[in-house]
């Protein structure tokens, strides 16, 4: 960003054995709701007689869980010499056996797997979508390719927007406790100057780390593990949640990869999945136990 428009924003800006269907929990008309601990401790007899009506209630569908092996197992492949897409793999199978408990996606081979996750060419309005019938998480090619000027551009964007509040609020504050001081013009606008020329600095050395420290590449593999978990979810028997914020909405985001500072600082991404999203494929798996 030139100096001229920093300094224009930054003056500017100063339960039991059985409990009836009738007794379950609502959160909402329109909200998916979450299976109670009640609901998640039924015998295998109660799963299998109100399969159809659990799935209507909670928005599952048993027909997507072709990856799923009678040990409640999906074997995982990805079908691409992608190291980074390998990394978001691999994240997204542990979010969900760590928020399961277990582990319901393991390692898989070309030879012996149940799901593989790979690129494909097709364009289309989706960046991925899980397949049942070929037991595969398609990402498009060039959606994937596409993400990293955008992850950089929309990191950059709200770099500045933290810096440009940051220097408000010292300035402001500093305005205050000089408030009765004679000279009080001079030392502001020193003050405003040099706190607009370090949080520039600190822009200019973002931008350049971005790309030599590769953090948008770090950013693009955390937000594709968070696309994969969500496909992975499918794969599990889960639809589309009504709820924003869940993983499992249709159009769920990761914020987080945005941020220049809590990507440069994890590890292991940001794990988008919540109580509604695990308690849901908890559910979703035992009825799967229960009908093979």
């Amino acid at each position: 960003m030139k100096r001229g428009r920093f300094f224009i924003a930054a003056s500017t800006l100063l339960i039991s054995l059985s409990v009836p269907l009738s007794t379950f929990e609502m959160t909402g008309h329109a909200a998916t709701l979450t299976p109670s601990t009640a609901v998640l401790k039924q015998r295998q007899s109660y799963y299998k007689a109100n399969a159809k009506r659990l799935a209507a209630r909670y928005g599952l569908n048993y027909s997507s869980q072709t990856a799923l092996t009678h040990s409640e197992t999906a074997k995982v492949y990805v079908a691409s010499k992608n190291s980074q897409l390998k990394k978001s793999v691999r994240l997204a199978m542990s979010y969900w056996n760590q928020k399961l408990g277990r582990k319901i996606f393991v390692n898989g081979t070309k030879a012996s797997h149940t799901l593989q996750v790979g690129m494909t060419s097709r364009n289309t309005s989706a960046d991925a979508w899980w397949r049942p019938a070929q037991q595969q998480i398609s990402l498009e090619q060039t959606d994937y390719n596409q993400q990293l000027p955008k992850i950089r551009s929309k990191m950059i964007n709200q770099s500045t927007a933290t810096a440009v509040t940051s220097v408000n609020q010292h300035v402001i504050a500093y305005g205050h406790k000089i408030a009765n001081k004679v000279d009080f013009a001079h030392e502001y606008n020193t003050y405003r100057a040099k706190q607009i020329n370090l949080a520039k600095k600190q822009l200019d050395t973002r931008k350049r780390n971005i790309v030599s420290q590769k953090i948008d590449v770090k950013a693009r593999t955390f937000e594709y593990a968070n696309i994969i978990a969500h496909e992975m979810g499918h794969s599990l028997g889960l639809k589309h949640s009504a709820n924003a914020k869940d993983a499992m909405a249709a159009n769920s985001s990761t914020p987080s990869i945005y941020s220049y500072t809590k990507v440069k600082a994890s590890q292991n991404g940001f794990n988008p999945l919540d109580k509604t999203d695990v308690n849901r494929a908890k559910l979703a798996l035992a009825i799967h136990n229960a009908q093979n």
